[in-house]
């Protein structure tokens, strides 16, 4: 039986499975989301880099890295 590797949850088969991972466990928890904006990303490394760029237009994220 095939089973996740972020939940655990077991499946019939392997098709069950993928359809798991593209709708339940591919929801980003709330804790990889922008502090500043509220955006949602995959990783955390992806929001890290979401607020470097974004400080070098937007002051509120660079107002955000100089104060962390």
């Amino acid at each position: 039986m095939p089973a996740c590797k972020l939940c655990g949850r077991s499946f019939d088969t392997i098709a069950d499975l993928y359809a798991h991972l593209r709708s339940e466990c591919g929801k980003m928890p709330r804790s990889r989301k922008c502090p500043v904006c509220g955006g949602k990303y995959h990783s955390i490394r992806l929001m890290r880099l979401h607020l470097i760029n974004e400080a070098l237009f937007d002051t509120r994220h660079m107002n955000y890295l100089v104060s962390v």
